[in-house]
């Protein structure tokens, strides 16, 4: 069995291979090299690159990139990367982020990076606090051809900039802003004394010359020259305006006097018409009543003789009437008398009726007592429905026995079960038509096992706690699981009861992970979602005496994972709730409002998440609160992004899509640097993992999937510059054949879009 190479072999044989490169090397510069290397192997501690592999990476790195440092240049850039090392490193290997800065340091040397250019400015570099943001810098201006005299003029413009950029996305911008414009071809200090003098407006800051002054004063001459030119002016409009005002009301006085005249004269002659229609009126009644006075007489006649015929004919009719009533209500008399007769001969002769009879009697007493029972039952087993649902609690991992329910008397006092029998309701006494209360006994004797899970046991030393975890994830793996790259670190912050705070964007398998620690922990995760208010942690008491208990209750007390979930999107001053279980993690106890003093179970455990980083909304979370500092400082943050071999997992088989799934987040990630925000639509884990789902149930064809999970919802630039990106990137010789077609399928989409042939997605 081969034995595996510790880290100073490996090493070891990185430099001989250096050396054997050099040694084959015909160019006569890099002789000093060679020297130089073999001197460094002899005497390390005459290294500037520290430490031995740092030297080792960044001769690699210059060898690697044939484009930028043929051989001929290998010796003149090892001499400039240690030139830049000691800005970059400033002490040396014990320098704080020393692994981030290396990376930073290696970068410097790819392909088209700043060392091929000697665009590496110590003054601009010491400018950035996140020195990233150098590279970003950079990488918007890269392909220039940058002399001696461009470094300076970036150099001095950024020096005068610096003091006004309150953050460095700002300083990263305008600095960027500043070089495109320089490169383009226009004067560096045009350029600077216009930014210049915008932030100094910015910040209330100007430059005021005496001959400004000068100009300034004469203006404000002029000013009040033209001010008292029209105060004459205005002067004379009031003395015009005074006297059409005169005019207009004198206007309007002659105006009300002909009104008045008319107005009497319109009313004299409606007096007059009104007396002629009182006449004409008058004399046309008069007319009416001599005319209806001559006819009374014969109109009188004629209806006492009509009256008259009517009353004698309606006379015989009831006459009539009367005498047939009469001859029917004796018939009648007669038909009931032997009606009854029959009736009573029929109940003496019939045994069976009597015995019907006798037993409605006796059932009579019965009915009415059930009906008292029935009235008493209906209130009690109402108040005792009212006060269950008030206490009843359905725990199903902690199974608890029946309670009771019980009718106590208050006159006399007396206690009947609620489940009495049928048969018995007719023993009950007539008293219990009294009022009765209810009451609920939980006789259940409820037992919680605080043995903590074997990973979470602190009485185990770490060591072999985690390798009993990693057993499991391997494990896991062979079954199919796939993992975050995170997850070990997430894994880790729990089982060291370390609160940790996954941030990462929407879709990227936060949940996931959450489940995938639940399991194997082998406890229980509950989601409590965002918290809004503190009775989502603390549950509350109702109206009539119970207690409503959270999800959070029964992980703080039976030991599960409490899962916040898009904690930034809750309120912060609930949230501040959370800090009493983040902090007391041993031997704690905590009153909820019931009144009982919950133990802290050693499993329970809390998780929080969320798409920021807790201190307030970005471009795409900004409805996002700021999480309190106080909560904050209780929770330790783990970057969660998007994991390349998880969704290559996730894919399978499916390599072509993958790597357009990779394309298309790296043009998302170029759109970001481009513009300097956050790109929209990004592809996330859920996405690939419902793009699977399609291709294997074949449900969506491949046009489908692009337009719903690609294309929708994104302006058209941003997919014209997607495009764009992904046709120059899917060149290259690693990209299969599926991959391409798929690729062509999305431009050719976008195309229409872009040039209006087809302005309606795809139905």
């Amino acid at each position: 069995m081969a034995r595996q190479k510790s880290e100073a072999d490996i090493l070891k044989d990185r430099f001989d291979k250096i050396r054997d490169i050099l040694a084959v090397s015909n160019e006569a510069k890099n002789k000093k090299l060679r020297e130089y290397v073999t001197n460094v192997s002899a005497e390390p501690n005459e290294l500037i690159i520290k430490p031995f592999t740092l030297f080792v990476d960044i001769l690699e790195q210059i060898f690697r990139n044939r484009i930028d440092f043929p051989e001929k240049k290998w010796y003149e850039t090892v001499k400039y990367a240690e030139g830049i090392y000691p800005h970059i490193f400033i002490l040396e290997d014990q320098s704080a982020d020393f692994k981030e800065l290396s990376q930073i340091f290696l970068e410097m040397f790819d392909v088209g990076g700043v060392a091929s250019t000697h665009m590496f400015i110590p003054k601009l570099y010491h400018m950035f606090r996140d020195k990233v943001n150098y590279l970003r810098w950079y990488r918007s201006i890269e392909g220039q051809n940058y002399s001696t005299d461009v470094r300076e003029s970036i150099s001095e413009y950024a020096v005068k900039i610096r003091p006004f950029c309150y953050d460095e996305d700002m300083f990263t911008a305008s600095l960027t802003r500043f070089s495109t414009r320089y490169l383009s071809g226009e004067k560096p200090e045009t350029i600077i004394d216009q930014e210049y003098s915008a932030f100094c407006r910015m910040v209330g800051i100007y430059n005021v010359s005496e001959e400004r002054i000068m100009l300034a004063e004469q203006k404000v001459d002029a000013v009040q020259e033209a001010t008292s030119r029209l105060r004459d002016s205005l002067s004379l409009t009031e003395k015009r305006a005074k006297m059409i005002t005169e005019l207009s009301a004198n206007a309007m006085k002659d105006v009300k006097e002909y009104c008045d005249s008319e107005l009497t004269n319109a009313k004299i002659q409606v007096d007059t018409l009104m007396e002629r229609m009182d006449r004409t009126h008058a004399e046309f009644v008069e007319g009416q009543r001599r005319a209806i006075l001559a006819d009374k007489d014969e109109i009188v006649n004629r209806l006492v003789t009509d009256s008259r015929a009517e009353i004698s004919e309606l006379k015989k009719l009831v006459d009539d009437l009367v005498r047939n009533a009469r001859d029917e209500v004796v018939r009648a008399g007669r038909q009931s008398d032997d009606v009854i007769n029959r009736m009573d001969a029929y109940f003496k002769d019939n045994d069976r009726l009597k015995e019907l009879l006798a037993d409605a009697e006796a059932s009579k007493k019965l009915n009415d007592r059930i009906d008292r029972l029935m009235i008493v039952s209906d209130k009690a087993i109402d108040r005792a429905a009212e006060q269950a649902e008030a206490v009843e609690e359905v725990e199903e991992e902690e199974p608890k026995a029946p309670a009771k329910v019980i009718i106590k008397k208050t006159k006399p006092q007396q206690v009947v079960k609620a489940e009495m029998a049928a048969e018995e309701s007719a023993k009950v006494p007539d008293a219990l038509s009294e009022t009765a209360d209810l009451v609920i006994e939980d006789t259940s004797d409820e037992q919680v096992d605080f043995t903590p899970c074997f990973l979470l046991d602190e009485t185990i030393p770490f060591y072999k706690r985690m390798e009993e975890a990693l057993k499991r994830k391997e494990k896991m793996k062979r079954e199919g699981m796939t993992f975050h790259k995170m997850f070990d670190d997430v894994l880790i912050a729990v089982m060291e009861n370390a609160n940790p705070y996954l941030i990462g964007p929407s879709g990227c398998g936060k949940t996931y992970m959450v489940q995938q620690i639940a399991l194997i922990l082998g406890i229980e995760s509950i989601d409590i979602g965002y918290i809004n208010e503190e009775y989502d942690i603390l549950g509350f008491q109702t109206a009539n005496g119970g207690y409503s208990r959270p999800n959070f209750y029964r992980c703080y007390k039976y030991g599960k994972i409490a899962f916040c979930d898009e904690l930034d999107n809750g309120n912060s001053r609930a949230t501040v709730k959370l800090n009493s279980f983040l902090s007391n993690t041993t031997n704690a106890h905590y009153a909820f409002p019931n009144g009982e003093r919950v133990p802290r179970h050693p499993n329970f455990r809390i998780i929080g998440a969320g798409n920021t980083t807790g201190n307030g909304a970005d471009v795409n979370y900004n409805t996002r609160e700021k999480i309190e500092e106080s909560v904050q400082q209780r929770f330790t943050p783990i970057f969660v992004g998007y994991d390349n071999n998880v969704e290559k997992s996730i894919l399978g088989d499916y390599q072509g899509w993958f790597q357009f799934v990779e394309l298309f987040r790296k043009a998302t990630t170029k759109w970001s640097q481009f513009t300097h925000f956050s790109a929209a639509g990004i592809v996330t884990t859920r996405d690939v993992t419902r793009i699977r789902k399609y291709l294997d149930n074949r449900s969506f064809s491949r046009e489908k999937i692009i337009e719903y999970e690609f294309v929708q919802t994104k302006e058209a630039d941003y997919l014209a510059f997607l495009t764009k990106e992904i046709m120059a990137e899917v060149k290259q010789p690693k990209y299969n054949e599926d991959c391409r077609v798929i690729c062509s399928l999305f431009a050719q989409r976008v195309n229409d879009i872009t040039t209006g042939k087809d302005t309606v997605r795809l139905i």
